[in-house]
């Protein structure tokens, strides 16, 4: 019977509810104190990420003060999230693995390294329910470095004060998130983010937190103001001391056309092995957040920045990564939580302090006898004259507002957008080979387009069609932790999302695939001209009727997975990326970004096999797929392993494996004509330094090489390719790049101009005619299968066997005639160019290679059983 009920009250607590948020008592000034806790969670690995939600739809209330309960020698780090909606209804989840939140989400508070209590000014309060907000759930999350002492439960979390006064202005937090590789023994390595600013309203900073993890040193913070043309340093933070929100000199407007930027700044000399930026203690973050305070009736309460800063020079002072002066007590502080209260207020510097028992902001704003009066009235400026003056005429597809065309050069100069991209890859220290660039910009092609193209392909006639975002692009809050997109009330994109353009002069012959997709990726054309194409924000693929001149709408002719339903079971995908598709009608699908599968299916939509690992990796992002008809195999861009990996046809065994240090971090797109296959990576660093993406192609009927390059000359760079579609027998290559919005079109030049400038690894160099290598330190794979490398085994040794009895034979008589004795044979070397009558070296044109005799030989022992024999080329 005991039994029993221990199994009822295990059932119970595993599967209880959401938690109601807590009434709360009242507090000093006039509003209630609620505590949110963990529900005594036990952390089972090292660097757990467990949430737990509270139910706060009811009420519409606002936070004015946060007091954290717990330690930095058990919680690494602390947030409180406000989510329209969660993943799991239990009591508490692993959010590592499920996420935090379903639909939108905001960052209303973080906490590490102990830091103190923080006070918001007075009218200014962090909203969550009713019906104003969309936050319906505060979900506390707490990162676990390690397990607790067996027998212990962690009941950490924070104590808010809310109150239901309506507040004059609403808080709100600008995050930027910063991405780079950090090699060993380093004493400086930059991560950047910067982002141009859109808000509906204008924004006051007061606050700013930063957060790295042990190799942080200093991360400091810029506003490149619109009107001023002047930067400002808005903040200067150690991530050693206390991971609390440190006051401003003063309060910082933002608005619309304002440009806001972050720096992190590491140092490496004490580590012997990299460091990626990730979510484990012993991973790197780069994170400044800010927080603001905006009118309350058309503000917006969170802003997030994640591009990477293009010309660092142009927008961060010489100063940017020098550190702030050494402070033991705060460094003790942030170890060990002990200070000395009477001695809480520390002074940092001339314009920065912190008090160790509470933060609060009256530096910021000044004093005051009355403090409903102590933060100052922004400057009167309706809403419509605002709206007027920053969002109106917004070109199609655009992210901000435009603005003067000085200024916008201005901005291209110094932002770059990697929405699509991850900052964990992997680095090279490296010297590469130089390759010839044989391709430039076709005069007659007109680029640029009004938004962001994901894919295009060319039909049997050569037209070209694109296929493109319209008035949407893939931002970092497009879709929920659920893979779902976060705006739920979102439809189908309004315009036309596929254009057919003239090859010649890229005059647009014709446009459809209107109200049909969400968020458009990839488009493959088969030998009928139809139109497969998959939709990231669907998870669906589809293929459609022909897209000609005299096209009135596309038919869907097969509509594959659930949608608006990501998944991974039989008749899901979860952000398919691309098709492929064989003579007789049977085609592949990327099923890319969740599940890293392919799946192949037959002509009617049936599924016949899928795989997820070629070697003894499994794929990461499959972004691309070609076929190589030769071959029998499907090639395929894995995206985030930075490689292509090709498969058979019939069954999906590993055929082949390239992978060149040449590709670096990442690998978007690849395409096959004629015995070569066309690649295509994304930018990346090296060294601190911006690397460029670019182009190459790969003789994979020959050597298996890389033969050349494109899109690698100044006045054809590419900025971040997505797809690549070839012209005829490869002599053009179309490249859709996302950022900026065009397709560019290459063709071959018709005589090889050797001193062609080419940018590489970051700089202007002269490519050569021939590839010329340098020593380097890393290795390319060429994975071939094994039955055509024994065949060729086989043949050479059948064909060797006599040549060699010849030539042993006439090495014999030679001697002989020469009055060699028998006696020498085990130490005399051999001169292969006098045993073939070439005694002079100058003259025979061989040069001498002497070969010692050798009592055993060699055998290569062949595995039956293996499906992939794999060869490792260092090249010298």
């Amino acid at each position: 019977m005991s039994k029993i009920l221990i199994l009822v009250v295990v059932f119970c607590a595993c599967n209880a509810q959401i938690r109601e948020l807590p009434k709360g008592e009242p507090n000093t000034v006039g509003g209630k104190s609620v505590k949110l806790r963990m529900p005594g969670i036990i952390p089972q690995k090292n660097d757990d990420y467990l949430c737990s939600a509270f139910d706060a739809s009811d009420e519409q209330l606002y936070i004015t003060q946060y007091k954290i309960e717990g330690t930095a020698d058990r919680a690494h780090h602390m947030l409180l999230y406000g989510c329209s909606d969660v993943p799991s209804k239990d009591i508490y989840w692993d959010c590592g693995h499920h996420g935090v939140c379903s639909g939108s989400s905001s960052i209303m508070f973080a906490w590490a390294k102990n830091a103190p209590p923080t006070s918001l000014p007075p009218s200014v309060g962090f909203r969550f329910g009713g019906q104003k907000s969309s936050v319906k759930y505060l979900v506390l999350q707490i990162h676990y470095a390690h397990p607790l002492p067996p027998g212990e439960k962690d009941y950490s979390g924070m104590d808010i004060d809310v109150t239901s006064e309506e507040q004059k202005y609403i808080a709100g937090i600008f995050l930027l998130i910063g991405g780079a590789i950090i090699p060993p023994f380093m004493p400086k390595v930059h991560a950047d983010a910067c982002c141009k600013v859109n808000v509906p309203a204008p924004i006051h900073l007061f606050a700013y937190r930063t957060h790295a993890h042990a190799l942080g040193r200093v991360i400091t913070g810029y506003k490149l103001g619109k009107m001023s043309g002047q930067v400002e340093e808005i903040a200067r933070g150690n991530p050693q001391w206390p991971q609390a929100f440190y006051g401003m000199p003063r309060v910082f407007d933002l608005e619309s056309g304002d440009i806001i930027a972050a720096r992190c700044t590491y140092n490496s000399t004490n580590k012997n092995t990299t460091t990626y930026m990730g979510s484990t203690a012993g991973d790197e973050m780069c994170n400044l957040y800010l927080m603001y305070y905006t009118d309350a009736k058309s503000g917006t309460a969170y802003q997030i920045c994640t591009d990477q800063c293009n010309q660092r020079p142009s927008l961060f002072p010489i100063d940017s990564d020098e550190p702030l002066p050494p402070n033991p007590l705060l460094e003790e502080h942030a170890l060990h939580g002990s200070h000395d209260k009477e001695n809480a207020n520390i002074v940092i510097s001339d314009k920065m302090s912190i008090n160790l028992e509470q933060l609060e902001y009256n530096n910021v704003f000044g004093s005051t006898d009355d403090p409903h009066k102590s933060i100052p009235e922004p400057e009167k400026k309706g809403q419509v004259d605002y709206m007027l003056n920053h969002v109106v005429h917004r070109k199609p597809g655009s992210l901000v507002p435009p603005q003067d065309e000085i200024y916008n050069k201005q901005v291209e100069d110094i932002t770059q957008n990697h929405l699509e991209m991850k900052a964990t890859s992997k680095p090279e220290t490296i010297q590469l080979k130089t390759y010839p660039d044989k391709y430039v910009a076709d005069p007659k092609w007109l680029s640029t387009i009004q938004s962001q193209p994901s894919a295009v392909a060319i039909d049997s006639k050569g037209n070209v069609v694109i296929f493109h975002r319209a008035n949407r692009a893939w931002g970092f809050n497009t879709f929920g932790f659920d893979n779902r997109l976060a705006d739920s009330s979102i439809g189908p994109i309004e315009d036309a999302t596929l254009i057919l353009f003239d090859p010649n002069d890229s005059q647009v012959i014709n446009k459809g695939g209107q109200k049909m997709f969400y968020l458009p990726h990839g488009l493959t054309i088969d030998q009928e001209d139809c139109l497969w194409v998959t939709d990231v924000g669907a998870h669906q693929v589809f293929k459609l009727t022909p897209l000609r001149k005299g096209t009135d709408s596309l038919q869907i002719l097969l509509e594959l997975g659930k949608k608006l339903e990501p998944g991974s079971g039989e008749g899901e995908f979860c952000k398919p990326t691309s098709v492929a598709v064989l003579p007789s009608g049977e085609f592949f699908v990327a099923d890319g970004y969740c599940n890293s599968r392919i799946i192949k299916y037959t002509k009617a939509g049936m599924k016949i096999s899928e795989w997820k690992a070629g070697t003894t990796s499994p794929m990461n992002v499959p972004h691309s797929l070609t076929l190589v008809p030769e071959r029998d195999m499907i090639c395929v861009a894995d995206r985030e392993n930075g490689r292509i990996q090709c498969f058979s046809i019939t069954d999906g065994r590993l055929q082949m494996v390239l992978k060149f240090p040449e590709f670096r971090t990442s690998l978007y797109a690849v395409a096959y004509k004629d015995g070569n296959l066309y690649a295509v990576n994304g930018p990346s660093s090296s060294n601190g330094k911006t690397v460029p993406a670019q182009g190459f192609v790969i003789d994979v009927k020959g050597s298996g090489e890389i033969v050349s390059l494109f899109g690698s000359k100044i006045d054809t760079h590419l900025g971040t390719p997505h797809a690549l579609a070839l012209g005829a027998n490869g002599s053009s290559i179309y490249i859709a790049d996302i950022s900026p919005f065009r397709v560019l079109k290459l063709i071959k030049q018709e005589k090889d101009v050797t001193s062609s400038p080419t940018i590489i690894n970051g700089e202007t160099m002269l490519a050569d005619r021939t590839p010329s290598s340098t020593s380097f330190s890393s290795e390319h794979m060429i994975d071939l299968d094994v039955s055509s490398f024994s065949t060729s085994v086989i043949i050479i040794s059948i064909l060797a066997v006599p040549l060699l009895i010849l030539i042993i034979v006439f090495a014999i008589i030679r001697l002989r005639q020469r009055g060699c004795c028998a006696e020498t044979k085990r130490t005399a070397k051999l001169d292969l160019g006098s045993l073939l009558g070439h005694r002079d070296p100058i003259r025979g044109g061989f040069e001498k290679l002497a070969m010692e005799d050798s009592d055993g030989e060699g055998e290569m022992d062949s595995d039956s059983e293996a499906d992939v024999v794999e060869f490792t080329k260092a090249r010298a």
